[in-house]
């Protein structure tokens, strides 16, 4: 199976942020936060909340900026069009920049986002297809399911 297509940058912002706001350490320093913020407020000690929210803010910031910094720049991968080739023990992708190969075993699942099918792979990366460039949704959801345990 073969699908060309490229992510517009609208669909690449929204992904980065449902995947940032997914993040499970953003929530487990929330509940940090928060507990911070219970004791200083019982306590009195207003210093903490600054201790405690100030990475918070920066960390949120950081992300947002990172994500809106990515999307502009038209030489990332990701925003290119791109080529992706489904064969029996890999995916191949094709840009202007390169070409990739992976393994189909190098993925631990795959998720419906963002009007995206994202393939999440081990090392931390994801390839993003958008749902409206597979012409056969019930085919590829199919292989995806047989190639990658969900």
């Amino acid at each position: 199976m073969v699908i060309d297509t490229a992510l517009p940058k609208a669909t690449y912002i929204r992904l980065s942020l449902l995947l940032f706001f997914q993040n499970r350490a953003f929530y487990i320093y929330l509940l940090i936060c928060g507990i911070i913020t219970v004791y200083a407020l019982s306590t009195e000690t207003y210093l903490l909340l600054l201790i405690a929210w100030l990475p918070y803010a920066g960390y949120l910031i950081a992300g947002l900026l990172a994500t809106w910094r990515n999307a502009s720049d038209k030489t990332l991968p990701f925003l290119l069009p791109t080529r992706y080739t489904f064969q029996n023990q890999e995916i191949l992708t094709k840009t202007d920049l390169g070409e990739g190969k992976f393994k189909w075993t190098d993925f631990v699942q795959w998720r419906s986002l963002a009007n995206c099918y994202v393939l999440f792979h081990q090392q931390g990366f994801i390839l993003a297809i958008p749902r409206s460039d597979v012409k056969n949704r019930t085919a590829f959801e199919r292989m995806l399911n047989e190639k990658i345990k969900r």
